[in-house]
């Protein structure tokens, strides 16, 4: 089976991307907890509420959950892709 341009790319970058997987990780779950910050920091200003350390607390924990979730699920996702691709490459 012979892999198009684009899977031959995903396969190497995933190689070395799988290899640290702590970065991978902490990569997305920064990406997600800031994100979620920032959405209510947002949402405050526009609703001119006051934004306080229970809501950056709460808001930092819940991004961070979800960021460890959304790592784990698009880990899955890859590491399926990989291996299918792996296997059909040999």
């Amino acid at each position: 089976m012979k892999l198009r341009e684009e899977d031959k790319k995903f396969v190497n970058k995933w190689q070395e991307k799988r290899e640290s997987k702590l970065q991978f990780f902490l990569g997305i779950i920064l990406q997600v907890t800031l994100g979620a910050i920032t959405y209510k920091l947002v949402v405050s200003f526009i609703s001119t509420g006051m934004f306080d350390k229970t809501d950056f607390i709460s808001y930092g924990i819940f991004g961070f959950i979800l960021g460890v979730v959304v790592a784990f699920v698009k880990y899955r996702m890859n590491e399926k892709r990989f291996k299918k691709l792996k296997t059909g490459k040999q």
